[in-house]
């Protein structure tokens, strides 16, 4: 919207798709990437940037939320990303529909069959992060 001016369903996408990419690192949208100069780089190029790497899981994985722990398979968050990357796709024409998110999202959950919402809530820290503390 800030660049082109345009309102749009797939501006929705693009903030779902950041919003995704916020939910696996625990990140900002906007991060500080040197502490001593003031520089921050947008958490939808950080995740550009390890997809561009050699070994782009290896480089989405170094972005996870460590908190996360062993609470959901890796897999599972890398395809997660690979969600939000498509949601945030420079061509707008290009980004997924909501009802197709929807699709993936579910066939994502249904797929991992060793992800327990209830080890959520057994892990405080995740508890905390979730509720917002």
């Amino acid at each position: 919207y800030a660049q082109y001016g345009d309102v749009s369903p797939k501006i929705d996408v693009y903030a779902f798709g950041v919003v995704l990419f916020e939910l696996i690192s625990a990140k900002e949208a906007i991060v500080k990437t040197n502490e001593v100069i003031t520089e921050s780089k947008g958490l939808v190029a950080l995740f550009e940037d390890a997809f561009s790497q050699m070994d782009p899981t290896e480089a989405v994985q170094k972005l996870v939320d460590p908190r996360l722990g062993d609470n959901c398979p890796l897999d599972s968050v890398a395809k997660m990303a690979q969600l939000a990357k498509a949601c945030t796709h420079e061509n707008p024409q290009l980004r997924p529909s909501m009802r197709s998110i929807v699709v993936a999202l579910m066939t994502l959950s249904s797929s991992t069959e060793d992800w327990d919402i209830g080890s959520f809530y057994e892990n405080q820290g995740l508890v905390h992060l979730m509720s917002g503390r």
